[in-house]
């Protein structure tokens, strides 16, 4: 769960250090691997997560390992840890430990449900707080059971708001010479994503549904994923003022080609409003819409839309993204050497930032993931530490 956050701290310029034990972070060895090659080193998971860290190997299970984590901590400014509430502390290396060696720290904890409260103790993965947090009940299709995005969204979103948490307490340091303990439950980032369906609960008594393509209105459910000619767009006959003129232009757009018979063309678009249709009049309106969409493509769709003002846009997969003319003007995906392997393409910096001046701020992959214990040596090395105590760790199994 915490990949994220570093990853996002080092593309803005923060030197991360991965700690990982000695046998490598469990991520390694899960599939799928960079050519279908078994290897910790090729785990596009760890590989797509960890960039713009350096990496070290310590087993925190030692006492000598422990010692060496709080003397990083000493030097540095931020520790990211995603340990159940306690168990950190209950080794010595928790929040306390952590400010008797350096009062400016910021500690930041990303775990399920947060260090307090009746669920602090529970163990929970993405699955768990995105059901515990409404968000999973209302994604599906409605004669099915809910169903989970197949990345850990929740993970992302709580990397988020842990990232944002760690600039504030940075911020905050400035001007009170203390750090913080960051506490970013997952349960409460995935509340957010809701938007207003607990808010509606308390207004209409009404628990939301899952409607899968659709949308549901008080007397009927209207579809707003169409399929077309080679895909899918994104398109509402929801009314209002932001939509009533889209609507226009795309019955003007649809009658064009033919395709707008006369009952469409006769709607009274500026009285419209989808909360007041019954289901047979709104499935009459689809129908219509429907099959103008599946003569065109999402390219020539997205097109109209972006000429026409139409509130449309197409359901890109991975193949219109890295197709992308606008991603690629913008030089989003960028090519990352990985000494021995070879290149992978990864998408680049989240954000752009210039000065005043004209000069950009390097917002964006600092470096690839690392290798198992690859800065070991140099990151032990400005503790202090040479190369025969290198030898002795490795020896008593603490990197």
């Amino acid at each position: 769960p915490g990949f994220f956050v570093g990853k996002l701290l080092g593309d803005l310029g923060a030197d991360v250090i991965k700690v990982e034990p000695p046998a490598g972070d469990p991520a390694r060895r899960r599939p799928p691997f960079w050519g279908d090659v078994p290897d910790p080193e090729r785990s596009l998971l760890w590989l797509a997560m960890n960039t713009s860290k350096r990496g070290i190997t310590l087993d925190l299970d030692r006492p000598r390992g422990r010692d060496l984590l709080l003397d990083l901590a000493a030097g540095a400014d931020v520790v990211l840890e995603t340990d159940p509430p306690g168990a950190a502390a209950a080794r010595g290396i928790g929040w306390d430990a952590f400010q008797a060696r350096n009062p400016r720290l910021v500690l930041c904890s990303l775990t399920p449900f947060g260090q307090s409260g009746p669920y602090a103790g529970w163990r929970g993965a993405d699955l768990t707080v995105s059901a515990m947090s409404g968000n999973l009940y209302s994604t599906g299709d409605p004669d099915r059971a809910p169903v989970r995005c197949a990345l850990p969204v929740s993970y992302y979103h709580g990397g988020i708001e842990a990232a944002v948490g760690v600039v504030f307490a940075l911020t905050a340091r400035e001007r009170t010479g203390a750090g913080q303990h960051v506490d970013v439950a997952l349960q409460e980032a995935m509340v957010m994503p809701n938007i207003g369906t607990a808010a509606m609960f308390k207004m209409t008594g009404h628990r939301g549904a899952r409607t899968g393509a659709f949308t549901r209105q008080e007397k009927s459910v209207a579809r707003e994923i169409w399929p077309c000619k080679d895909g899918f767009v994104s398109f509402a006959l929801r009314g209002g003022a932001a939509r009533i003129p889209g609507l226009v232009a795309m019955v003007q757009y649809m009658d064009e080609h033919g395709m707008a018979s006369a009952h469409l063309n006769a709607v009274d678009w500026k009285a419209h409003n989808l909360n007041l249709l019954t289901q047979a009049e709104v499935d009459v309106l689809s129908a219509e819409f429907a099959a103008f969409f599946r003569t065109r493509t999402a390219a020539e769709l997205y097109h109209a839309a972006c000429t026409r003002h139409l509130m449309l846009a197409p359901i890109n997969t991975p193949r219109e993204i890295t197709a992308s003319a606008q991603l690629a003007a913008r030089e989003f995906f960028v090519e990352v050497e990985h000494p021995g392997r070879g290149r992978l393409r990864f998408p680049g910096a989240f954000a752009r930032a210039t000065t005043a001046a004209g000069a950009t701020t390097p917002i964006g992959i600092q470096r690839p993931a690392p290798r198992l214990g690859e800065h070991t040596a140099e990151v032990l090395g400005g503790l202090g530490l040479g190369a025969a105590d290198l030898v002795r760790l490795r020896a008593e199994g603490v990197v």
